[in-house]
């Protein structure tokens, strides 16, 4: 038998998901974060979206030379995401080897989900 922590429960709860579906959501995210491109920073962040139809779409950070040019984990995600056709999402998180990530995750996310 599976123990769930109080917290996720909650979680699940506030945000109108399943238990599973938050597990899966955080360790696609965490297993996407050591896909991560950070050869300047050794910053790694991997981010995983569920989708509104019920997907997962990751993303990771991209690091570039040229600083400005890289991309963060969320956006990688959301532009997958939108390329693939997605542009409604139910919730989304980042691992990263500290904590807490950014904070321009919600804008990012809030931002890519349009209605059509």
């Amino acid at each position: 038998m599976c123990t769930v922590s109080p917290q996720l429960a909650e979680d699940a709860k506030r945000f109108n998901l399943d238990i599973w579906q938050i597990q899966e959501l955080g360790e696609k995210a965490v297993d996407a974060k050591g896909r991560a491109h950070c050869p300047y920073s050794k910053f790694r962040v991997g981010a995983s979206l569920l989708t509104k139809s019920g997907g997962y779409i990751t993303g990771v950070n991209v690091e570039n030379a040229s600083y400005p040019v890289g991309v963060c984990a969320e956006r990688c995600a959301v532009a997958k995401a939108v390329s693939d056709g997605e542009k409604e999402f139910k919730a989304v998180a980042v691992a990263t080897d500290i904590s807490p990530p950014g904070q321009s995750t919600p804008n990012i996310v809030h931002d890519a989900s349009w209605t059509n």
